[in-house]
């Protein structure tokens, strides 16, 4: 796989998230939060409120595809051993403003610390 391929490859993960999550959204919006005669402008709403949540998924996952199909470049091996590592380190990139420490603590499936503290 090329720069290129990598490229396409996270390009598509961005769409799908975008797509899917605005989808759940909006969904949310003209299911649970709307009255009967706002469904519609009730989830177009939920979708302009939770855009937020979107694009830090968004980049989340892009971020994680990026590793993993670099990793996978590099190694040569398809295996679970580069969703893992991806996983980690984009847990530690995005841990990185909380501090260094943050970023190297951060591991899949281990509660942050301002999320245990709630």
């Amino acid at each position: 796989m090329t720069l290129a391929g990598i490229a396409y490859s996270v390009g598509e993960i961005i769409v799908v998230s975008v797509i899917g999550g605005s989808a759940f959204y909006i969904l949310k919006g003209t299911m649970r939060s709307s009255s009967e005669g706002c469904r519609l402008a009730g989830g177009v709403q939920a979708v302009a409120v939770n855009q937020p949540h979107v694009g830090h998924w968004v980049a989340w996952l892009g971020v994680e595809a990026a590793v993993e199909d670099g990793m996978r470049v590099t190694r040569g091996v398809d295996g679970p051993l580069n969703v893992t590592v991806a996983w980690g380190a984009t847990n530690a990139l995005f841990s990185v403003h909380r501090g260094s420490r943050a970023a190297v603590s951060a591991a899949p499936n281990k509660p942050r610390p301002a999320m245990a503290a709630q």
